[in-house]
């Protein structure tokens, strides 16, 4: 069974990426007014980016809650079964609290799906802004394969279409597809097994999600999951990909180069003009 077997080594190394994004959305603030536009007044750059921050902290959140849920009712399993009948198998009140723990874990689960999604179409609101054509109200992540995007790139670059298309398919899509059909088609709950040496609950990984994101199966064979360990692994992808993502900007960025003087500038190992973004991006495989 894959599960997560040291809660606070999960949280932490989260938080060590946190860090390390975090530093990258300087990065492309940085570079926008390096390469774009210098305007020291310009706030929009740094409320977009802080848009995207909030949401995948509230995704990190969500994860915490459902670690620390997880918790708790195996604690309250672990004291009904004692006060239970053995033989009964803990009776009708460890069934009926065991119906109502599996639904508590699988909606925050959810709720942390929705919040990953967000960030997607806050990030392409970045991307939008950053390519400076539109002003789009209401931003989505796929309008950058809209029939007026392919065809004008009216909200992103042509080599931003192509880089974005590939994460798309990988990702973001199969996330995107997963949160329509929790909205719009139906609740997805899996399974739970309690194991009787220690009493320790796992809840099961949905064949929905499996269904929806096929590299899980690749990556991980047909091996149980629990849904905390899903969790992780849709947080660590959230990352890599934003991460990628943030990269492919900061190359259009120097592609579209518009701002000749800029006002705020590091002094390179040869004497010429840098953004002092270079003091923040760290290794892109770095995650």
């Amino acid at each position: 069974m894959l599960d997560i077997e040291n809660p606070n080594e999960s949280l932490k190394e989260i938080k060590e990426k946190f860090l390390r994004l975090h530093n990258r959305f300087l990065a492309i603030a940085m570079d926008y007014k390096y390469y774009i536009n210098s305007n020291i007044s310009d706030q929009e750059i740094y409320k977009l980016r802080d848009n995207v921050i909030f949401r995948l902290q509230s995704a990190r959140f969500h994860f915490e809650l459902l670690l620390n849920h997880h918790h708790y009712i195996d604690h309250n399993i672990k004291e009904i079964h004692k006060s239970q009948d053995p033989i009964l198998g803990g009776g009708i009140e460890l069934q009926v609290y065991q119906i109502r723990a599996t639904e508590e874990i699988y909606s925050l689960f959810d709720s942390l799906v929705y919040h990953l999604c967000s960030n997607f179409d806050y990030l392409f609101r970045l991307i939008n802004f950053i390519h400076g054509k539109t002003d789009l109200v209401q931003p989505k992540w796929n309008l950058f394969k809209s029939d007026k995007n392919v065809k004008n790139n009216i909200y992103c670059s042509k080599e931003l279409i192509e880089a974005l298309d590939i994460h798309d398919e990988k990702f973001v899509y199969p996330l995107i597809k997963h949160r329509s059909f929790l909205i719009h088609n139906e609740y997805a709950i899996g399974g739970h097994q309690i194991f009787l040496n220690d009493l320790k609950t796992r809840f099961l990984v949905t064949e929905t999600l499996k269904n929806h994101f096929p590299e899980l199966t690749v990556e991980f064979e047909e091996k149980e999951m629990s849904i905390s360990f899903a969790a992780k692994w849709l947080i660590d992808k959230t990352f890599e990909t934003i991460t990628e993502v943030l990269f492919e900007i900061r190359d259009d960025i120097v592609r579209n180069r518009k701002e000749v003087l800029p006002l705020f500038f590091s002094i390179s190992s040869d004497n010429t003009m840098e953004s002092t973004s270079v003091y923040y991006w760290g290794d892109r495989k770095q995650i």
